[in-house]
């Protein structure tokens, strides 16, 4: 199990890496067309939907890497005061909803990219991006998503080594 835990966590932190990238290129593009806008009067017409579609893709490759190392925005405040047993009824209660979220999201994306991809449906405007391309990534996304969740459950964020579910090598841990 801890093989196929660390396999998974190098391919959303895979994922992540290229979410980083995908970042790195929206700043140059977006900086681009400022550029082009404001000095010669020539704004582009394919920086907006591709830098739309930038946001979507690095959140949503990003999401299973964060989830998996605890590194996603939580409730701590009202966490911590929570009694014991309700805090693991929270952590159950997470997990459960992470698995549904990533199995709908899976489920309706791929539904979503054999339309997309069999219809040669594209995106409005003069600058026409593949639909079929994000939904793809939603779909790897909550696949990711499912692993992620019954491999890493929601677990305290200061439980003690021998509470937390997450291996060390999630949390950072080598």
């Amino acid at each position: 199990m801890a093989g196929i835990r660390r396999a998974v966590l190098a391919c959303t932190w895979a994922m992540a890496i290229v979410a980083m990238a995908i970042v790195g290129l929206m700043m140059l593009t977006i900086t681009y067309d400022v550029a082009a806008r404001y000095l010669f009067a020539a704004p582009t017409d394919w920086a907006y939907p591709l830098n739309s579609t930038g946001v979507l893709v690095a959140t949503m490759l990003a999401v299973p890497h964060l989830y998996a190392t605890g590194s996603h925005i939580s409730m701590d405040l009202l966490y911590r005061a929570m009694p014991g047993r309700a805090r693991r009824a929270a952590d159950i209660l997470t997990t459960a909803a992470t698995a549904f979220l990533g199995l709908v999201l899976a489920v309706t994306a791929f539904r979503s990219m054999t339309v997309a991809y069999a219809g040669g449906l594209t995106g409005a405007g003069t600058f026409n991006i593949p639909l079929w391309m994000p939904d793809a990534v939603l779909t790897l996304s909550g696949v990711f998503l499912v692993l992620v969740a019954l491999l890493f459950p929601a677990a305290a964020p200061d439980a003690a080594p021998g509470e937390a579910e997450a291996p060390a090598e999630a949390q950072g841990v080598a």
